[in-house]
């Protein structure tokens, strides 16, 4: 079936719905319903259950507000064992807190070796030379040293009253050496996390039956290297690409139409995320950024056969380019489409929120670039723009 040409008599109005889309996207992400960020990007833990009996979620959230502290989601889906139910919660305060002292610790950790070396080398100065120089320098150098281990032990007990806290019963002993408290202090640390995993599935045990599980925990120094990572990746990758599209078209307009598309295929998306409570995970991230991508395939393919094809009216080639650019977008869409719909019924969070985000990203590339890029390309080519935005080569 011959698609009809929407190029014909008065197209300018086909850049209304793009332009509505964009607007009311951006009042969805900015206002009404701000994106959540998944679990990988917020930090928390991640509990799977293959169940063998029903699960009531409310008793399962009692239990285990009892347990941690924050919010709590649960979902169940199907695989081919039988049902699973997965439970998110955010990161309790007492592991955070344990997680911020121990990167403290860290810190000040490499600060006492320095001096520990520093230490050393003014000993086997003083073995050779007697100075009463370096005699005074290595009495500076231990007061030093033995204040260090001061804060390390403020800091180690900061992290003790947190593991306590949690049901720990280990205690740091009155060590004086770095090595030895570092020890002692990892020990603790580790078996806080261990006791509260074991209190979340003591808790469950409870409330639910089930014939395996697992406990995944995303602390927020991780999660915030996931969201440096997606945040440098999507810069590098716009910079690339307005670069390759500037030195391809070399003219202000054609460029501007395709970054554009790519824009407006990223804000729709995220509004529909904002609107449907899809969270911004590592894999509703890697949808967008294939977006991204097949936005400039279209754009691309849109604006090249528009404007630097001779055949035919500026409109037949655009006509062209849209029959086209349909039927790659269409097959895409099915693909995406069919993620989706085994992601609603298996209820595996990776393939629907890659299947939502491709959906609802390639029904806005199709109303992006077809009613926005596609005028805006005409605009340029029948010299409806102002003059300072460049004009087409003849």
């Amino acid at each position: 079936m011959k698609l009809p040409n929407i190029y014909e008599g008065n197209y300018s109005r086909l850049i209304i719905l793009p332009v509505a889309l964009f607007i009311i996207s951006l009042i969805i992400v900015l206002y009404l319903s701000p994106i959540k960020y998944g679990i990988d990007l917020r930090g928390g833990t991640l509990i799977t259950l293959q169940l063998t009996g029903p699960l009531d979620e409310i008793a399962a959230k009692d239990a285990l507000s009892v347990v941690g502290q924050g919010s709590i989601l649960i979902s169940k889906y199907r695989n081919p064992v039988g049902d699973v139910a997965e439970i998110e919660m955010s990161t309790d305060e007492r592991i955070k807190m344990i997680d911020t002292n121990l990167e403290l610790f860290d810190a000040k950790m490499k600060e006492t070796e320095q001096v520990e070396i520093d230490l050393a080398n003014l000993r086997s100065q003083y073995n050779t030379e007697q100075k009463q120089e370096t005699a005074d320098k290595i009495n500076q150098t231990q007061a030093d040293y033995e204040k260090k281990i001061d804060e390390l032990r403020a800091i180690g007990k900061e992290i003790e009253a947190s593991a306590n806290s949690i049901g720990v019963t280990d205690k740091m002993g009155e060590a004086r050496d770095a090595k030895v408290l570092k020890s002692e202090i990892t020990g603790i640390s580790l078996e806080a996390k261990d006791k509260y995993k074991s209190n979340i599935m003591n808790a469950l045990a409870g409330v639910t039956k089930y014939s395996s599980y697992s406990v995944e925990e995303i602390s927020p120094t991780l999660s915030n290297f996931f969201i440096g990572k997606v945040v440098n990746m999507a810069i590098i990758s716009a910079i690339l690409a307005i670069v390759v599209i500037f030195l391809i078209f070399r003219t202000l307009v054609p460029s501007l139409a395709v970054i554009s598309g790519a824009v407006s295929d990223i804000t729709i998306a995220l509004g529909a995320m904002g609107l449907f409570g899809v969270p911004l995970t590592l894999s509703s991230f890697a949808a967008l950024m294939m977006l991204v991508g097949l936005s400039l395939d279209t754009d691309m393919m849109l604006t090249i056969k528009t404007i630097k094809r001779g055949e035919g009216t500026a409109k037949e080639r655009a006509y062209s380019a849209f029959s086209t650019g349909i039927a790659m977008t269409s097959t895409t869409l099915a693909g995406f489409g069919a993620l989706f719909i085994l992601g609603v019924i298996t209820r595996i969070p990776a393939y629907y929120q890659i299947g939502f985000v491709g959906v609802a990203g390639l029904i806005g590339d199709l109303i992006a670039t077809w009613c926005s890029n596609g005028v805006l390309v005409l605009w340029y080519l029948e010299g409806k723009l102002p003059k300072f935005l460049g004009k087409p080569n003849k």
